[in-house]
């Protein structure tokens, strides 16, 4: 677990601070759905500080789920004087401003402004791989399904199928050159003689992982087991992790 803090300091005018306040109250309850700290004070009327601590990753999954959620609960705000799409502005820019404090060292306070789309996005992990156009975009959906997953909108089940295709998805782009289908058995088997399943001593076996995710999906598949949330819970983090390592190998080759 990588630690991580930032803060991010800003003003704003009377007509906003209804939709301030509210921005504030929705990031600090998705904050603690991920276990994050989000504290704020205002040092001054209509002059906040907002302080953000936890893991690293986890920030950057309430950055993504927040770009998307507040312009719509800034757009719900009733604010005279602002029609739904400023309000929606102004909530996008608040989100502007927390993701240009994680990731620019500001040495001023910032003004709200309302803004059409945020200039810095970090996703949580770098499923990226530009040179596999159809895995790129189908590795889109993962991510979306692992915050969605954080926030308890799907099943564990649902999630834990999205994790076994998108490995197996990449481990057919590693090291599966031919025309016949190999078994996640083998896709693992071949990925581990090739070195990409490589590890340090204190974390999860890449190994040990997958072949935890086959035997699971498959007994949740075709014989209802139970057992996806507890793996899941404990897990999805390191599978997360690996698989970003190996769409990592796919950018390398």
């Amino acid at each position: 677990m990588r630690m991580a803090g930032f803060d991010f300091e800003f003003t704003y005018t009377e007509k906003q601070e209804t939709i301030v306040l509210t921005c504030l109250a929705a990031g600090r309850a998705r904050a603690r759905r991920l276990r994050l700290s989000w504290r704020w004070c205002h040092v001054a009327p209509r002059h906040c500080v907002v302080i953000v601590d936890g893991d690293s990753r986890r920030i950057d999954l309430l950055g993504y789920r927040l770009e998307r959620d507040l312009p719509l609960v800034a757009e719900g705000c009733a604010v005279e004087g602002l029609s739904p799409r400023q309000r929606a502005r102004i909530g996008r820019g608040f989100v502007d401003m927390m993701l240009r404090g994680r990731h620019v060292n500001q040495d001023r306070r910032m003004v709200l402004r309302g803004v059409a789309a945020t200039r810095y996005r970090y996703p949580p992990y770098d499923y990226e791989c530009p040179s596999s156009p159809r895995l790129h975009a189908r590795l889109s959906i993962t991510e979306d399904l692992l915050v969605a997953w954080n926030f308890g909108e799907i099943a564990p089940e649902v999630f834990l199928e999205e994790l076994h295709t998108a490995c197996e998805l990449v481990l057919n782009e590693l090291v599966n050159k031919r025309s016949k289908k190999l078994s996640f058995d083998e896709l693992i088997a071949s990925a581990d003689e090739a070195g990409l399943l490589q590890h340090s001593n204190d974390e999860t076996p890449p190994v040990w992982l997958l072949r935890e995710l086959k035997d699971l999906r498959k007994n949740v598949r075709h014989r209802a087991a139970e057992g996806a949330h507890a793996l899941l819970n404990k897990y999805w983090e390191d599978v997360a992790i690996c698989l970003e390592r190996l769409v990592r190998h796919v950018n390398e080759r």
